[in-house]
């Protein structure tokens, strides 16, 4: 499918409606978008020397926020920098002719067309923008050429863009909320997903939703109301469901502490994130995972063993490091948690949580020691030189924060002085205590995730 930039007079009608295209929902016809075009190696469509005259070589260049690379996507069509236009020399047609500079004069040389892939289209010649070889040294002087699929070929506009980035797919999942299924050991399993909107090809995040023992996937996701958050800051929360019965919903295996013989979760997980990653076009680097009370103990459990893929977790009346060492419950077992990499952990734990104690004991085989005990664990696990600061963000809450940590991979926890066995901020009561309003556990853990996507 392609886009174009608009060629003639009766397109400049639909001007606003392709500026949005382009360059999101906050763009408007009023204020065309203005910004660098990215290609090859990362570096920018320049204009030599910041020349203004007539002629001007148009190069490629390490990007560094000049004049030069500030390139203007005109509603005629046109792509403009220093008060001139993006031109092919000479209204020349054959491969390898190049580009230049040059006053702005409605000719089919300044007319550029963006596809849906990358692609950069003059339409008079029919070629289009191109590095001559792909080369990405300083100064290659940019030409038109005929389509191909090489990298060199494919362009970032400003303000996110025209066109989709190196890497982008088109979605098997359209937006809204449904089951989709996930197959794994032999059967297919359904999983709830909620996709916000997105700009075409762009990939997004994911957060895991990891629902309470006797819950399910659908009644997480509306107990977190994750699905609002979802839709504000533009990712996608997968809400799956345990294998295990138990009460009215069912239970996670959480690894050295659910009895063995049921469905490896953490290999399943994986598989919903391998599944979500080509069908809902995921961005890899940016999948989380968070979880209340044994989905928090879950959501723990992957940030243990699962930290090639999960970037960071946010336990929710779960936070754990581990199993309780049996040589002594009061401490995390080290065999039982040794991530492969410092994992960002942000934490949300009630004083008054009668189900997962704040200071310990509770179930002797998945609780035992306190939340301050996992969180300087996780801090050990981290490399974290200092800490934990403690300041009173709230009436009731207070945040503790290990920094220092290597990859700065912070371990940060928000304790509610009488918070329950519950989530900050849901919109319900679900009958374990006080649900605090004084933060948003939400808010609070997509800004920390945003901080802390996967190296």
């Amino acid at each position: 499918m392609r886009t174009p930039l608009t060629a003639t007079a009766a397109a400049l009608a639909t001007a606003a409606a392709l500026l949005t295209a382009f360059t999101g929902p906050t763009a408007s016809a009023a204020t065309p978008a203005t910004g660098q075009i990215t290609g090859v190696g990362g570096k920018c469509v320049d204009v030599a020397a910041s020349g203004t005259a007539n002629g001007t070589a148009v190069q490629l260049y390490d990007c560094n926020g000049t004049a030069a690379q500030q390139w203007t996507v005109g509603t005629d069509g046109t792509l403009r920098a220093l008060g001139k236009c993006l031109d092919v020399t000479g209204q020349g047609t054959a491969n390898g002719t190049r580009l230049q500079l040059w006053d702005c004069n409605g000719s089919g040389a300044q007319q550029w067309t963006a596809e849906s892939d990358g692609h950069l289209k003059n339409p008079q010649s029919g070629r289009y923008l191109d590095v001559p070889g792909g080369s990405t040294a300083n100064g290659t002087r940019l030409q038109i050429y005929d389509r191909n699929t090489n990298p060199w070929q494919t362009w970032r506009l400003p303000d996110g863009g025209t066109t989709p980035p190196p890497g982008s797919c088109t979605p098997r999942l359209g937006s809204g909320e449904y089951d989709t299924p996930v197959g794994f050991g032999g059967k297919t399993y359904q999983v709830r997903v909620h996709v916000p909107q997105r700009a075409a090809g762009a990939r997004l995040p994911l957060v895991l939703d990891l629902h309470g023992s006797q819950s399910t996937g659908p009644g997480q996701l509306t107990y977190s109301n994750l699905a609002p958050t979802a839709d504000a800051k533009g990712f996608v929360v997968a809400a799956p469901t345990g294998v295990v019965p138990s009460g009215s919903g069912y239970i996670w295996n959480v690894p050295y502490v659910t009895p063995s013989g049921t469905r490896d979760d953490v290999g399943f997980l994986r598989q919903v994130i391998d599944t979500l990653t080509g069908s809902a076009c995921l961005d890899p680097a940016r999948i989380y995972a968070t979880g209340y009370s044994g989905g928090g103990r879950m959501t723990s459990a992957l940030g243990c063993l699962l930290s090639d893929r999960i970037a960071a977790i946010a336990p929710v009346a779960g936070l754990r490091a581990g199993r309780p060492d049996p040589a002594d419950g009061s401490r995390p077992d080290p065999a039982s948690c040794a991530p492969s990499r410092a994992v960002p952990v942000i934490a949300f734990h009630g004083r008054q949580d009668g189900t997962n104690p704040y200071d310990g004991g509770g179930d002797g085989t998945a609780w035992r020691y306190s939340v301050p005990v996992a969180q300087q664990r996780w801090a050990a696990l981290n490399g974290c030189t200092a800490g934990p600061a403690v300041t009173q963000v709230a009436t009731h809450v207070q945040r503790g924060v290990y920094s220092g940590c290597r990859g700065g991979a912070d371990v940060e926890l928000y304790t509610v002085s009488d918070g329950g066995h519950t989530w900050p901020d849901s919109p319900y009561d679900n009958g374990n205590g006080k649900v605090t309003h004084e933060i948003s556990a939400n808010a609070l853990m997509w800004d920390f995730f945003q901080r802390h996507p996967l190296a």
